[in-house]
């Protein structure tokens, strides 16, 4: 196959042939990413952002940058005001990986020193996997504080071999979900309300009739 080369003179970017040549990367991360490193340094990254210019949904996105985030060429940065509300997510890209991507080969079953440092690396990624899945709760909107917090504890609780609940899923798409979960809930709160409406009319017709 033949390669026809045009001569550049301008309205280019240079990108790190690193990233482009790297085969466990998927190519949708290796677009965006050359999309990100085009963009001028004064360009304000943010996820909404992305989403204007692009033909993927806001949950490809975050599971694109999801997946650059663990190679370390992502990082999320929280900001937030004097009282610790968080106002934004700022978005920052490294052309090179600022941390290495955990080694997750099998552990020798006789060397119980590797054994342990391995288990503890699996826990601490669960609890990063957690965390994101809590971003992306918090961030989406949806659902209240209260309603949030009982939708994070719902689906990422975990089984006996650490998967969590929404993991398990054949099918997961986080917006129809918390739609559900907001339904269900005001449905709940509804009949509550009905509950306690009729007891306070079974009382009252109690106390008329002593």
């Amino acid at each position: 196959m033949e390669i026809k080369r045009i001569q550049k003179t301008g309205n280019y970017s240079i990108i790190s042939n690193e990233i482009l040549k790297r085969k466990d990367l998927s190519l949708k991360a290796k677009g965006l990413m050359s999309l990100i490193l085009s963009f001028p340094d004064s360009w304000e990254l943010s996820v909404n952002g992305l989403v204007a210019i692009v033909k993927e949904s806001k949950n490809t996105i975050y599971s694109i940058l999801k997946e650059l985030n663990g190679f370390g060429y992502v990082k999320r940065n929280r900001i937030t005001d004097n009282t610790g509300k968080v106002l934004k997510w700022e978005l920052i890209v490294y052309e090179k990986p600022h941390t290495k991507k955990p080694d997750l080969k099998k552990p020798d079953v006789e060397n119980c020193t590797q054994l342990k440092t391995n288990n503890k690396l699996r826990t601490n990624l669960k609890k990063i996997y957690k965390e994101k899945f809590s971003i992306e709760v918090l961030e989406n909107g949806t659902l209240d504080k209260f309603e949030s917090e009982s939708f994070i504890d719902y689906w990422s609780e975990t089984n006996k071999n650490g998967k969590m609940r929404f993991e398990m899923q054949k099918t997961w798409d986080l917006n129809l979900r918390m739609k559900r979960w907001k339904r269900n809930s005001k449905q709940s709160t509804s009949k509550i309300h009905q509950q306690i409406a009729t007891s306070e009319n079974a009382l009252e017709i109690l106390n008329k009739m002593q």
